[in-house]
């Protein structure tokens, strides 16, 4: 599953930085389906964002999916600004996955519990600064941790430490490196998102 969702070690993306070093931008995917918007008035108007080549733009291209580029050169004060003038103030969710740039407070109280990212970890361990990727892998391992999996949570004007909304938890294997339990978390992220943004669509159905 993780090779067919194209993850990389961390080699093969330094290759990859080198041979597109200029190319590397931000993409807003906007997953929307006007039949669907009418037939159902809690539809989620979904944006994923990443903050480095990305293959969410392949998949939105594929299926027809509208997206907005927002090129590195605003990843510097400006960004953020930039990033509220494409997204509608009435977006139902925006779900961030690989985003590493902090949430300003400002973004984060203009979206409330609007805003979810997924984090391979169980929160609240090995969250915070300087936790991303395999980093948080290579310090399960490092700490002889049973156990590891990814959190799907609200974002908040901190790092990580929004309120959770689901976990997913495996069991460390014996003799595995960071990188291949890396792969075996990343393939729950990818089962683990879908199902946390269908919780919060019933959530809404409910609250109306």
């Amino acid at each position: 599953m993780a090779e067919e969702m194209q993850y990389k070690t961390l080699k093969q993306r330094k290759i990859n930085n080198k041979i597109e070093n200029n190319k590397i931008r931000v993409g807003i995917v906007e997953m929307y389906n006007p039949s669907e918007q009418l037939e159902d008035p809690y539809y989620l108007l979904l944006r994923s964002v990443v903050d480095r080549e990305c293959f969410a733009i392949d998949v939105a291209k594929e299926y027809g999916i509208p997206y907005t580029v927002l090129y590195r050169k605003f990843l510097n004060k400006s960004f953020f600004e930039e990033f509220e003038k494409v997204i509608p103030v009435d977006t139902s969710l925006i779900v961030l996955a690989g985003f590493l740039p902090i949430i300003p407070k400002w973004i984060c109280e203009k979206w409330e519990r609007r805003i979810i990212n997924i984090h391979p970890s169980l929160l609240p361990e090995y969250g915070g600064k300087g936790m991303y990727g395999v980093k948080v892998q290579e310090a399960v391992l490092r700490n002889h941790e049973k156990y590891a999996g990814c959190t799907v949570h609200y974002v908040d004007e901190g790092i990580d430490t929004g309120e959770i909304i689901i976990q997913k938890r495996i069991f460390v294997a014996e003799d595995e490196s960071a990188w291949e339990l890396g792969g075996r978390v990343f393939n729950e992220e990818i089962r683990l998102l879908p199902l946390a943004i269908k919780m919060i669509r019933e959530e809404m159905k409910t609250n109306s």
